[in-house]
């Protein structure tokens, strides 16, 4: 059963770095349409179908299907549009850059194709627009989004299933950034979308990227990155698991310790120094007048401890990897960062690296507990 995947957003879905390769990944296996994978900028793609390959830029593409092809036998259809710099106002349905209704149509155009084509999952990288205009009321955009999505493609495929929006997190805030940060809140946005929203799919941040710019990640980095969508998405429809990043579940606090657990698709969690450069104290920051972080330690498979060096107020909060790093600078060394990660040996199919799953940004109260109302899950 052939399955189709959307890809839309801004320029990290249409790609900015140049192509690794044009050569088709998977021949028969893996199709694009013509002048794809991805629509740049109100060029539409072409009705004809053939292998996927990049073209002028590498996309996520590649990665996402060479990752899925590892453990499925099905045919994928990769399509989809974007729009360098647009935030949601020009992408949404009735938008200006008819970017939205591109992307229907590219699902209609591959339903006539292929008439048994199933629907896979919109995949979007987006927010730094948003995120540098200061946009408030992302979670809901996101939403909205994806009902709109759902609501448009439920009557091409004549399905009532849910269509998961699978999205990364936003982490060029360094990047864009030169002094307060405060109002770039896409990441925690994007963050708090996927906790009460179940067809929105947190995959994970790009912090632990190189990045060729402020904003954009490399080519190798970009496949790496469609390799971790395949994953989300292999766990959340093939295995049936759910599928949640690496992200926080509770925060409690006692005398001058903040204990933070964490939901870890492969524990145990740990601190790595070698694939990020440590901002200091591991990413995590404490945001009160009276106490400070003395010690950052594992204490146990799931859960990390904050020293203090006295007890906090009540109004303190938490963040990590999104106040720390060089303005102007993303990624791995210089960038916002953190070096959270659990223990996954999944390796990517195109190049052999690994894919562990890094802790998403977050700015929370240090007493909180994920919505589900559930600390233990």
């Amino acid at each position: 059963m052939t399955h189709l995947f959307l890809i839309t957003g801004q320029s990290l879905a249409t790609g900015r770095a140049p192509a690794m390769s044009v050569d088709p990944v998977a021949q028969d296996q893996a199709l694009c349409f013509d002048g794809g994978p991805v629509g740049e900028n109100g060029q539409p793609l072409t009705a004809r179908l053939g292998p996927l390959r990049e073209t002028g830029t590498e996309t996520i593409a590649s990665g996402f299907a060479a990752q899925l092809l590892q453990t499925s036998s099905d045919p994928l259809i990769l399509a989809g549009q974007g729009w360098a710099g647009q935030p949601y106002a020009a992408l949404r349905k009735g938008g200006p850059s008819h970017v939205f209704e591109q992307v229907i149509a590219q699902a209609q155009m591959a339903k006539t194709h292929v008439p048994d084509v199933q629907f896979g999952a919109i995949l979007v990288l987006h927010g730094e627009t948003d995120g540098a205009q200061g946009t408030s009321d992302y979670d809901r955009i996101l939403a909205q989004w994806h009902q709109d999505f759902s609501s448009a493609l439920s009557d091409i495929f004549d399905t009532v299933e849910p269509m998961p929006m699978l999205l990364c997190q936003t982490s060029s805030i360094s990047g864009y950034c030169s002094g307060d940060r405060q109002h770039f809140r896409t990441p925690q946005m994007q963050f708090q979308a996927a906790l009460t929203h179940p067809q929105l799919v947190l995959v994970g941040p790009k912090y632990q990227y190189d990045y060729i710019d402020w904003a954009h990640i490399d080519a190798a980095s970009t496949r790496r990155h469609g390799a971790l969508f395949a994953k989300a998405y292999r766990w959340l429809a093939q295995e049936g698991k759910g599928w949640h990043p690496l992200q926080p579940r509770r925060l409690t606090h006692t005398d001058s310790t903040v204990l933070i657990d964490f939901d870890v698709p492969v524990e145990p969690l740990c601190f790595d120094t070698e694939h990020v450069r440590d901002p200091g104290q591991y990413g995590f920051s404490l945001h009160d007048p009276q106490s400070h972080i003395i010690a950052v330690e594992r204490a146990g498979p799931s859960r990390i401890r904050l020293v203090l060096d006295r007890p906090p107020a009540r109004n303190a909060r938490v963040s990590y990897a999104l106040y720390n790093g060089t303005s102007g600078r993303s990624g791995r060394l210089e960038g916002a960062r953190g070096c959270v990660r659990d223990s996954d040996t999944e390796r990517s199919a195109l190049d052999d690296s690994p894919l562990f799953n890094w802790s998403v940004a977050f700015d929370l109260p240090i007493e909180w507990v994920h919505p589900d109302g559930d600390p233990s899950r």
